[in-house]
């Protein structure tokens, strides 16, 4: 997915947002992660196998065990310690986001893993001051602390200032215009600025992350990106898709069996299946960089 690509499809949501109601909106932005987004991260079990070209049933449900225990850990340790949990998942998907989108255009560089996680933390933290009450209300519920006195925007400051450092320490190994990176930017900026919270964050993680992450799954899984290898990816993802479905609608239709800590543990769950998800987009992109 190009960059121009992304861009007409951001404007399109900020466009459809200043002419619809706030509902519909919302209901949008649940559709896009509720479908693209989980399927993104559905075919993650297929994914560890292929990897590791085991076909041996002892092999494949040791994989899946080991998946399975790496989730409950998260969960436990987010769960109990949520600030803690926090800042460690703030970090990884920054990571992470910064890997989606610069694994194929920085190349051979020491400073890689600098690069990746300085540019997730500049996108959550835009997309935190564009939102920041918002941001502050949902903080407050999951893990009882508040951001609103922190002081976000020379934070921000601080950490454009290294980003931009970086890309020029490490110029001869940047595969992208300097200009156009600050452009897409600005336009996610301008995303985060005109719609709300759910809506920013559904439009970056599905245009900006999840379709240019399944469309690297399906380079890895085929080899070629065409009609047919997109339906055999959806295929497998299919089975994993629904579970995850059935798992999240039965929580949030059954949330009065855990009272009061339903939120908490529902970010809790959400969290601790995508740090696995988070840790094999890791090594897929390595492999393919």
């Amino acid at each position: 997915m190009s960059s121009k690509v992304k861009i007409i499809a951001t404007v399109f949501i900020i466009w459809i947002t200043l002419y619809s109601f706030k509902d519909i909106e919302n209901i949008i932005a649940g559709m896009l992660i509720l479908t693209v987004g989980l399927v993104h991260g559905a075919c993650d079990i297929t994914l560890t196998l292929t990897k590791l070209d085991t076909s041996l049933l002892k092999h494949r449900l040791i994989i899946i065990l080991l998946y399975v225990a790496v989730a409950i850990l998260s969960f436990t340790v987010i769960y109990n310690l949520p600030i803690i949990g926090f800042i460690v998942f703030l970090c990884i998907s920054s990571y992470h986001f910064g890997e989606q989108h610069f694994h194929k255009k920085i190349i051979n560089s020491n400073l890689v893993f600098f690069h990746f996680l300085i540019y997730g933390m500049v996108v959550f933290l835009l997309m935190i001051i564009a939102n920041k009450e918002s941001v502050n209300d949902i903080l407050l519920t999951l893990i009882g602390n508040e951001i609103i006195k922190l002081p976000i925007q020379p934070i921000l400051y601080v950490i454009s200032g290294i980003m931009l450092f970086l890309w020029a320490l490490d110029f001869k190994n940047l595969q992208f215009s300097v200009f156009k990176e600050l452009f897409n930017l600005l336009i996610i900026y301008v995303l985060f600025y005109n719609t709300n919270l759910i809506v920013s964050f559904a439009s970056y993680f599905v245009i900006w992350h999840s379709i240019p992450s399944i469309y690297d799954q399906i380079q890895y899984l085929y080899n070629n990106v065409t009609k047919e290898t997109i339906l055999k990816y959806l295929k497998n993802s299919g089975a994993y898709w629904v579970i995850s479905i059935t798992g999240l609608t039965f929580m949030v239709l059954k949330g009065e069996i855990v009272g009061e800590n339903f939120y908490r543990i529902l970010y809790s769950f959400v969290v601790s299946v995508t740090i696995p998800h988070i840790l094999l987009m890791n090594k897929i992109l390595s492999k393919s960089s």
